[in-house]
């Protein structure tokens, strides 16, 4: 049986540590220019209009994709699952794609920009992506099998300590580059839990809380860089500047 690499108890930034250089997110000069000086909702449709100048991958681009952006420094072959923290082969079976703003949520499935949008997409072990399902995000519940330090109950998933932040970040950008244009769902987080099919997740008080208690990494630095650099050529601008969060919802 093809050896695991269990890392959930090492935080990313020290995964990078044991092999990597070191990296940090790095926007062009002026890419955000537009959006200084700025708060609330003039902040959220500067920040829109900046990244949604991207380019929009294929559902099968979006998978090729991911093992870049979630490239197991320490093995290049290997791939990090976002909820479980281990690497596993990124030609293998053992995991799918992860939509953390919940696709069902504005029923936007995998359609071509929010269904394929690599920002919010990561590597999940399918059982423990199965357990997710479309639930919101909330704190407590029963310890999740297979993946310590995640809960689940009725209708909320907690992750694990280490990718608290990294799953505020990412739905805080979804929320920011899709408000209702192009044909696309105006995605909003909540401050509930049980959304069902409407275009919102919960819950945002926490989701501020979990930003602020896990800041941004290397490693999901280096992955905004990744995604900018070789594939979409936007950026999640809360990992740049996880400041804005409490300007925009504060």
């Amino acid at each position: 049986m093809r050896r695991l690499r269990i890392l959930a108890g090492l935080s990313a930034a020290a995964i990078l540590g044991l092999s990597a250089p070191a990296l940090a997110a790095a926007p062009p000069d002026g890419y955000y220019r537009d959006a200084q000086g700025k708060t609330g909702p003039e902040l959220k449709a500067a920040l829109h209009t900046i990244i949604s100048k991207q380019d929009t991958l294929s559902y099968d681009q979006a998978k090729d994709a991911l093992a870049k952006t979630d490239q197991d420094p320490a093995d290049q072959s290997d791939v990090i699952e976002l909820y479980t923290g281990r690497s596993v082969s990124a030609s293998g079976g053992e995991w799918n794609r992860e939509h953390v703003w919940a696709k069902s949520h504005g029923d936007f499935g995998t359609a071509p920009g929010p269904g394929t949008d690599v920002h919010h997409l990561r590597p999940s072990d399918i059982k423990v992506n199965s357990e997710r399902g479309n639930k919101d995000f909330d704190k407590g519940g029963n310890a999740v099998q297979g993946a310590p330090g995640n809960f689940t109950d009725d209708d909320s998933f907690e992750p694990r300590d280490a990718v608290k932040g990294d799953v505020a970040r990412m739905i805080f950008y979804m929320a920011v580059r899709y408000d209702g244009g192009d044909g696309f769902p105006d995605l909003e987080p909540n401050d509930k839990a049980g959304n069902g099919s409407a275009p919102a997740i919960g819950r945002l008080s926490v989701l501020k809380q979990w930003s602020e208690q896990d800041p941004p990494d290397k490693f999901e630095q280096h992955r905004n860089d990744v995604i900018f650099d070789e594939y979409q050529h936007n950026r999640n601008p809360f990992i740049d500047h996880p400041e804005w969060v409490k300007a925009i919802w504060s």
